[in-house]
């Protein structure tokens, strides 16, 4: 199968799926539910020929007359005994599972600590090993002498925001942590120095971007930076079926892994212009996804809903919607224009099914958040209305909530005092105020409405920022913990709502110092760098220092006419050579040139943690502004918010 986007890779892989469906019930785990939701939701599904929908749940089954059944899965160990349950609870006769997961991995995860099981996969036959296993498996859970039983890799694992932007939710939780830590102490580096579990993570994310490079006929030279990346560079480079796969692609195409961890200020900045970073950071999420929001539609109903972030009584509207050019087209708008760009796209389009006859936009010299909702409150009721225009109402409603939420004001001050830190660090490099500073603003976070995960956030944002740069004070350090201790202590109900315990003031304690181990961490990880180690960089305009990330960095030195030395790059095909050169003493006079990323025609930046829509919309205008002909693509494990990158970093 051969396709040419990421976008047109996921809706081929989808069209495999929507052949296999008809009069079954389909059951999909939350990974699997929500690609679909990209890919157009619910009704491809049923007018495909599904006769129901449901999630994958062990208290879910099959009505008597339903005898036919598609499991779309990520085939984990416990997804498997979910299967088992449900068939089990069924009258089925026909099964078929469908594996979001390369069957080769899932091979390799059913014979964890079995001796042979490298050999087989070296062979080239863990996939069909792994397909005859679970149809036996299926069989004897179905346990009927007349029954049919399928097994099928179908790679769903990708979502596409824009056409340069994807995303993979199946591998939202795949992080560069070493049994939790940022860093390894491991004298050498290679998978089993990683627990199972993330050996499994980078296996299944590499196979996923193997079936993708597979799909689009793409052969990679593979650069990477960091640590974690140069695991994910060595599954891909070394795996039988990668090696495979080489050797029948023939389009070229450069594929650069990062590490999230060289720099965490872009993900736990508050400063954010991308309307979409300003909603994910406000809105609840849509249930059960890590991308899109859940919108509260009561301002279009008639019905009296008293509305709770806790309990949806009425079912949430979203942002995208892939049915409907239009609202496609204004997500992208979030992505890459300004927030009053998106207020006049969202106005005009809510200005042809006005009711009232607003003024025109043109007419308008601004769009506010109230201008838009009048007309949405025009429509109230009016289901006629309602149900032709869902889609952008939903969307101007979701932008409405956001510019209102009393959020917006945290986020504002959260703002104001990151851009405060970065002043008052560049202008003397000296730490004596910053501690000192933000231990007060978490003593007194209560008076000025902030919520200690911001703040934690924002300590995040100073120590990735300040990096090797600035040496802090053992004196404000300590003040700092215990500040973090008692605050904790405080409000541990919801920084610490998962473990569902009261905490002690000692396991506080503990915690806070966990932090400041996590922190310095944060402070060192760019050491392993020569060109990127720093990010904090004099202003253009010759006054003042600005936040200049790595990746702006890295992309702004990769799209430079003048190819300056990529240092901090390791491309994974040379690691060897390079090394038996040096290791032989060759010289010569006449020094081979290096391979450069855009020596292909195409580029796929991945970052592995997650990123922003802002850092997005940033490294796509340095590509289309640098005049380069290449094709960059950008993708990453999930787009973040501060909170989010936080409890990442922290294990919170």
């Amino acid at each position: 199968m051969s396709t040419t986007s990421v976008k047109e890779f996921g809706k081929a892989w989808w069209a495999e799926v929507y052949n296999r469906i008809i009069g079954a019930v389909v059951f999909l785990d939350d990974y699997s539910a929500e690609c679909l939701h990209w890919d157009g939701g619910l009704f491809n599904l049923l007018t495909g020929g599904a006769v129901a929908v449901k999630s994958l749940s062990p208290f879910e089954y099959c009505k008597k007359d339903q005898r036919k059944a598609v499991f779309i899965t990520q085939t984990t160990r416990t997804q498997l005994r979910t299967i088992s349950e449900i068939i089990h609870n069924s009258d089925l006769t026909h099964c078929i599972l469908v594996s979001c997961a390369s069957l080769d991995v899932v091979y390799l995860e059913l014979n964890d600590g079995v001796s042979n099981a490298s050999d087989v996969t070296t062979a080239g036959k863990a996939g069909t090993e792994a397909a005859k296993r679970l149809e036996r498996m299926l069989l004897e859970w179905i346990n009927k002498k007349q029954s049919v039983v399928e097994v099928v890799y179908i790679p769903i694992f990708t979502i596409a925001p824009t056409n340069v932007v994807f995303l993979t939710p199946p591998y939202q939780k795949v992080y560069p942590k070493f049994d939790k830590k940022l860093t390894t102490d491991a004298p050498t580096l290679d998978l089993y120095t990683l627990s199972s579990e993330e050996r499994s993570c980078i296996r299944r994310l590499a196979s996923g971007l193997n079936s993708m490079l597979d799909s689009m006929n793409l052969k990679e030279d593979i650069y990477y930076m960091g640590a974690f990346s140069s695991l994910i560079a060595g599954v891909l480079e070394n795996s039988p079926i990668c090696v495979s796969r080489r050797k029948s692609c023939s389009n070229p195409v450069s594929l650069i892994i990062v590490d999230r961890t060289l720099d965490l200020c872009g993900v736990t900045s508050h400063s954010m212009e991308s309307v979409l970073d300003k909603a994910m950071a406000v809105l609840p999420r849509f249930p059960g996804h890590c991308t899109d929001v859940a919108v509260d539609m009561s301002p279009l109903c008639e019905a009296n809903i008293i509305t709770h972030p806790e309990d949806l009584q009425l079912s949430p509207g979203c942002l995208f919607h892939a049915e409907d050019e239009s609202c496609v087209q204004t997500y992208d708008h979030m992505i890459n224009k300004s927030q009053k760009e998106v207020m006049f796209d969202l106005y005009n389009k809510l200005s042809k099914i006005d009711v009232q006859k607003s003024p025109g936009p043109k007419t308008l010299l601004k769009v506010t958040p109230q201008s838009v909702e009048k007309i949405i409150s025009a429509s109230k009721g009016n289901y006629d209305i309602i149900g032709k225009h869902l889609g952008v109402l939903q969307q101007a409603l979701g932008v409405v909530h956001t510019l209102k939420s009393p959020k917006r004001a945290q986020l504002e001050l959260l703002m104001s005092l990151e851009k405060q830190v970065l002043q008052n660090l560049a202008a003397s490099r000296d730490s004596t105020s910053v501690l000192h500073q933000l231990g007060h603003i978490i003593k007194t976070r209560k008076e000025r409405n902030l919520p200690l995960e911001n703040l934690l956030a924002l300590l995040i944002h100073v120590y990735s920022l300040t990096g090797t740069e600035v040496v802090f004070t053992k004196q404000h350090e300590d003040n700092l913990q215990q500040a973090l201790s008692v605050a904790i202590f405080e409000d541990h109900k919801t920084l610490l709502s998962e473990s569902g315990h009261m905490a002690t003031p000692e396991e506080c304690e503990q915690i806070s110092k966990n932090i400041m181990g996590r922190l310095k961490e944060v402070s060192q990880i760019r050491k392993i760098l020569q060109k990127y180690n720093s990010v904090l960089k004099p202003c253009e305009t010759g006054t003042g220092h600005e936040y200049r990330g790595v990746l702006q960095q890295l992309v702004d030195d990769l799209v430079n006419t003048d190819r300056p030395d990529l240092t901090d790059l390791r491309h994974r095909n040379e690691g060897i050579k390079e090394l038996l050169r040096t290791g032989l003493n060759i010289l010569t006079s006449k020094k081979k040139a290096s391979k450069h990323p855009l020596d292909n025609p195409t580029v796929i930046l991945f970052v592995v943690g997650g990123i922003t829509a802002e850092e997005c919309k940033q490294l796509h205008r340095s590509v289309i502004t640098s005049g380069v002909d290449n094709v960059v693509l950008i993708g990453s494990t999930k787009f973040v918010t501060p909170v989010e990158a936080m409890r990442d970093v922290l294990n919170l």
